[in-house]
């Protein structure tokens, strides 16, 4: 004659005091900066220091920067945080051929209208680790907004 087998519940008894969700771990959450950041990023920018001269348009989350020699890129941006820096994954969805589908590792600072800003190559896998003005791998500048002038 077979025994019954007793089937041994995972889920706690009513006695015990643990709930359900005590048994899984919450998703961790995403490292996004909050829409403000985005909306602080808005506006026509102008290179004042670097090795390059450029102009730096954002609206929404769509970028265009346009250098002095006339190379143009055109493309869609996020924004995030990776340790200590402000992050930038640019897509380039329009420019030289060389870069144009790439993705640009870029890291950045705002501070009201100064932007200091650091990008590694289209294409390259490893983003800037610092602002290093010198380092030929990287292009770092720093923009102050455009104000458009008030008439009197």
């Amino acid at each position: 004659m077979a025994r019954a087998r007793r089937a041994h519940s995972v889920l706690p008894k009513k006695e015990d005091s643990t709930r359900l969700e005590d048994f899984w771990d919450e998703p961790a959450p995403t490292a996004r900066l909050p829409l403000s950041e985005i909306e602080a990023l808005q506006g026509a920018w102008t290179a004042v220091s670097g090795r390059r001269q450029a102009t730096f348009l954002i609206s929404g989350n769509l970028f265009t920067v346009h250098f002095a020699d006339g190379e143009i890129y055109m493309g869609s941006f996020t924004v995030g945080v990776n340790g200590r820096h402000r992050t930038m994954d640019v897509h380039v969805e329009e420019g030289p051929h060389r870069h144009k589908g790439q993705r640009a590792l870029c890291i950045y600072e705002l501070d009201q209208d100064m932007l200091r800003w650091c990008t590694a190559s289209p294409g390259q896998a490893d983003r800037p680790g610092a602002f290093a003005e010198a380092d030929p791998m990287h292009l770092c500048l720093v923009f102050r907004r455009h104000r458009p002038m008030t008439q009197a």
